[in-house]
């Protein structure tokens, strides 16, 4: 491994007694979001400026069967924020949830209320059998107002390939809607849609130039009885399922039905699609059904339980069991905790019959004054399916393959200005094993109001892969613009390779611009060039997106 030119962070020693620092000054809260959207590198999530996030701040998501993943956030408005995920990182289905740290500002004492003149009016006097407030009535649904919620975006990518003797250029452009009206037809509905047209194109030096347009639809679905106190609901079309997101999307019909003290029902029929681009649909239909309870807005404890049967063209497949719990026992602690159990038959061949915990996610999360820590841990197997959700997928796998992991992470604000953080994590799966940790320096106003400095160092063994990452992020407006600067540095080191081991470095630097246009709308503007021992390369992208 090559050095750093410049030593970025203290020793690692250094981060621990950071972290344990007491708080001064407490001035931060912990803010709870869900993935309402994805499109690329960038995830949408459910809340803006209403809950404090800006430009700059770092959302955490857990995606199932992970121990979390770091997005930054580029764009915000007063209801909604885009995050961007580093590059190379999956991105998380919608539903997944996520966590973020905002400031609190401080309360001004409210001013001394002057002295109110003598009441005018008088009321009439009122008798034993006239009620004290006028009684409120709700609206029919013809004589609520009709809404439109959604936004529209643009992206626009082009890259070119220099590296190793190559010479190619790619564009991608990419043309999206995500839309929810309510009660356009009069009836209390709300059609939601999510769609998304694609244009790639290669233009090679050694090859014929290849060109790919397509287009895939996310969801498109009609619900009747979606407020929370409507006894009954319906959905239909292509949608998540409420009660079980983590069954993905379903071509189908829904009905939930709900009672008093958080108490639902639910359940449904249709066909589900692969969780590829196209969406391919039609091969495997299934019902499902579910329980799930809710004590309190606030998620003091929720839980659920559910089951899905689906065949295969015809072919009975999965008799799934999932579960799913979470509690809230303290203002600062959070724990959740997810399972997914098959159930096989003698039809199954590969597994053989019995039952088998197929994946398990649990973690257990405590904010406290500018000092938090997290545990999770998680397993994985691949289940034995006539569905092919995966491409290529060795029998041996199947039988033989899991990975377990085991995460921990700890932050604190020392002081008002400087945020430390720093993260482990270690994993094994049939054949090997591997560690990771990371710590991070989030330099607040540095050079200005709002502005900030990321120093990040991540060191991971991979078994094959490992190597070290150097990152620089500094983030500073420019009136209504919102500006950023970075570097990256990362070494490769893999082994295990029939001609010998290898080592090459890989080398970034981005520069971007985020500028709201007008109250509804954003543009992002970003130019990276990567260079390396094997690598020349240069991205520009625009996004550009519109909220109505």
């Amino acid at each position: 491994m090559s050095r750093l030119p410049l030593r970025l962070v203290p020793h690692p020693l250094a981060w621990l007694l950071a972290v344990a620092l007491p708080a001064q000054g407490n001035s931060e809260r912990t803010v709870s979001l869900t993935v309402v959207g994805v499109a690329e590198r960038s995830v949408y999530l459910d809340h803006g400026r209403d809950l404090g996030l800006a430009v700059g701040t770092m959302v955490r998501l857990f995606p199932p069967g992970t121990a979390g993943v770091d997005a930054e956030v580029r764009a915000v408005s007063g209801n909604g924020a885009r995050a961007e995920l580093p590059p190379g990182v999956p991105v998380p289905p919608v539903g997944t949830r996520a966590e973020a740290r905002v400031r609190v500002e401080a309360e001004t004492p409210p001013a001394p209320a002057a002295g109110h003149p003598p009441w005018q009016r008088r009321e009439a006097p009122r008798g034993p059998d006239q009620p004290l407030l006028v009684p409120a009535y709700g609206q029919r649904p013809d004589q609520r107002p009709a809404t439109l919620d959604g936004r529209l975006f643009l992206l626009e990518q082009y890259s070119q390939d220099r590296g190793a003797g190559r010479d190619a250029s790619y564009l991608l452009s990419r043309l999206g809607l995500r839309a929810d009206a309510t009660n356009w037809f009069g009836r209390g509905e709300r059609v939601r849609l999510a769609t998304e047209a694609d244009d790639r194109r290669a233009l090679l030096s050694d090859a014929p130039d290849q060109d790919d347009q397509n287009g895939r639809l996310d969801q498109l679905s009609v619900a009747f009885g979606t407020e929370a106190w409507a006894a009954t609901g319906l959905e239909a079309g292509r949608f998540f399922v409420g009660g079980l997101p983590e069954l993905g999307l379903v071509d189908g019909l829904e009905l939930v039905r709900r009672y008093q003290g958080g108490l639902r029902f639910g359940g449904g029929f249709g066909a589900f699609p692969r969780p590829f681009p196209i969406r391919d649909t039609g091969d495997d239909v299934g019902v499902f059904a579910y329980a799930d309870f809710t004590s309190d807005a606030q998620r003091t404890f929720a839980a659920a339980a559910g089951v899905q049967k689906t065949w295969h063209r015809g072919a009975p497949d999965r008799d799934l069991l999932l579960l799913r719990v979470e509690a809230r026992p303290t203002a600062r602690t959070a724990l959740f905790a997810t399972a997914k159990v098959d159930y096989y038959s003698a039809g199954d061949t590969v597994k053989g019959s019995g039952v088998e915990l197929t994946e398990a996610f649990g973690s257990a999360r405590y904010d406290g004054d500018g000092f938090g820590t997290a545990l999770s841990a998680s397993y994985f197997t691949w289940p034995e399916l006539l569905r092919r959700e995966y491409q290529n997928l060795p029998i041996e796998l199947v039988r033989d393959g899991h990975v377990e992991r085991g995460s921990w992470s700890g932050y604190s604000t020392p002081w008002a200005w400087l945020r430390c953080s720093v993260r482990a994590d270690a994993w094994a799966d049939q054949d090997r094993s591997g560690t990771a940790w990371g710590c991070d320096a989030d330099l607040r106003d540095v050079t200005g109001l709002g502005s900030g400095l990321l120093l990040s160092w991540y060191m991971a063994d991979g078994g094959v892969v490992g190597g070290p990452t150097g990152r620089v992020l500094w983030r500073f407006a420019a009136g209504p613009a919102a500006l950023r600067l970075g570097g990256r540095w990362q070494r490769y080191e893999v082994r295990g390779l029939a001609g010998g081991d290898e080592e090459f470095d890989r080398q970034s630097l981005e520069c971007g611009c985020n500028l709201p246009i007008g109250h509804h709308g954003d543009v992002d503007l970003a130019l990276e060039h990567w260079w390396g021992d094997r690598e020349d390369t240069w991205i520009g992208s625009m996004y550009l997106q519109w909220r109505f």
